[in-house]
């Protein structure tokens, strides 16, 4: 290294400074700042491709994402026109997870860390959604989900998000989700490599069974983050 890059690769001070300064960065900083990048990226790649549908997130906590989507959106009417007919709608208990199974307990998911207030956010979102459409639905997904998509008129979805980070609440919503999805849909997940890493638990659980039920072919579109992922559906097959 030394001989190939000289002097440049001796200067230790400036290596030193800019790990101190990376270092220093809170991850949930990193982590929400590629989280925008990636959702403005796949609300331009639907936007382009003429996806219909609306944007569906489940896990919207203080609504900063949700508010993001909404600004993306807006700023791509020039672009595509389209995208003015897409809807918002926010899905959480904003009481935390409320009892978690065994299999869904995790260090860092508890009421006290994610509860938030749905009036709040829902002024946060009010302040600046403007003429776009957004319904925000309070409870926990074993109660707010069951009666279907029929329900809250979702015909079509162009963009998931799911960050309920638990298997139980992340089932729930891609089972709800499922009738709605088509080729092009784009699917965010926050925490695709909690617990570990498993396959058996959260998110990567409930997104293979999700893929299985649909019969659905993905691929991946790219990473985020601290352990997000973006994946595209491809193909919609036969269920068996």
């Amino acid at each position: 290294m030394g001989t190939k890059f000289g002097f440049l690769a001796k200067l230790n001070f400036l290596q030193n400074t800019a790990s101190r300064l990376l270092s220093g960065i809170n991850p949930a900083v990193i982590h929400n700042i590629e989280k925008y990048l990636a959702l403005k990226k796949v609300h331009y790649l639907s936007a382009v491709e003429d996806i219909e549908g609306d944007y569906l997130e489940f896990g919207v906590y203080t609504g900063s994402s949700f508010c993001h989507s909404i600004r993306c959106v807006d700023k791509l009417k020039k672009i595509q026109p389209s995208v003015n007919f897409t809807r918002f709608f926010g899905f959480d208990s904003f009481e935390g997870f409320g009892d978690l199974s065994e299999d869904d307990i995790h260090p860092f998911y508890t009421n006290e860390n994610f509860e938030t207030s749905y009036e709040s956010v829902n002024k946060r979102v009010r302040k600046m959604v403007g003429d776009m459409e957004y319904v925000l639905v309070k409870g926990f997904f074993n109660e707010s989900l069951k009666l279907g998509v029929e329900s809250y008129g979702i015909k079509k979805t162009r963009i998931l998000f799911v960050d309920s980070d638990t298997y139980s609440s992340s089932i729930d919503a891609f089972r709800f989700v499922l009738p709605t999805i088509q080729e092009g849909s784009y699917i965010v997940l926050d925490d695709f490599f909690s617990y570990k890493g498993s396959k058996e638990k959260g998110v990567a659980k409930a997104f293979e069974e999700f893929i299985q039920e649909g019969a659905l072919s993905v691929r991946r579109v790219l990473d985020y983050g601290m352990g997000g992922c973006v994946f595209v559906v491809s193909k919609i097959g036969k269920i068996n």
